[in-house]
């Protein structure tokens, strides 16, 4: 793991603004996806070779609190770890992820949209519209301290096309939404056991951590 300098931080737009969308149970995770129509929040800088349009987010976890993030931080996993998915604006053929921990407290405003749709798409390929959402509740607040590598989709195909960002700070749930959250079930109609990839080896990629 390479440490850099940060000169030049991430940069959010339309991220502070409410936005509607649909939740959905896609029956491997639930997923937000925002709708098209609106001004659609969008990330550039921080060393990102192009803007980067927000297309979804989903959730990755397991059953108990020591497992469940699709990375690690010190070899420590997290319970959950929360997806932002953004697609190029110049090359839509890439895609840059800000990956995000998730940790028991007691703060519940990072899930506070979720709270009440958890229990209304619990079913695989149920559907539920919200109005409201402020994607930047999920991110922690410290936006300059991450790692940064390329690398793929964490779910079949598992394309080699992903630029990633992974906040050291996570953000805080309560255990009454990540208990919320384990309810979900899969295609088969089964609650999620699990639905993360288990940490990959790094396989000569060069992993930079800002400080």
């Amino acid at each position: 793991m390479k440490a850099y300098t940060l000169a030049d931080p991430i940069k959010f737009v339309n991220y502070n603004k409410p936005l509607n969308g649909e939740f959905v149970n896609t029956g491997y995770s639930v997923q937000f996806v925002p709708d098209s129509r609106m001004d659609v929040p969008e990330i550039y800088g921080g060393m990102l070779d192009q803007s980067y349009r927000f297309i979804q987010y989903h959730y990755h976890w397991a059953q108990n609190d020591n497992e469940g993030s699709e990375h690690t931080l010190g070899g420590l996993s997290y319970p959950a770890e929360l997806h932002l998915v953004h697609q190029g604006v110049d090359d839509p053929s890439k895609l840059a992820v800000l990956g995000v921990f998730l940790t028991i407290g007691k703060d519940d405003s990072a899930l506070s949209a979720e709270e009440a749709i958890f229990g209304k798409i619990c079913e695989s390929g149920s559907k539920a519209e919200y109005r409201g959402q402020v994607l930047e509740k999920k991110l922690p607040e410290n936006l300059c301290s991450f790692a940064r590598y390329q690398g793929s989709l964490t779910t079949p195909p598992c394309s080699e096309c992903v630029t990633w960002t992974v906040f050291t700070d996570p953000i805080s749930v309560t255990r009454e939404q990540l208990a919320a959250l384990r309810q979900i079930k899969d295609c088969r109609g089964k609650i999620h056991r699990k639905n993360y990839r288990p940490v990959q080896r790094l396989n000569g990629r060069q992993v930079l951590l800002t400080c």
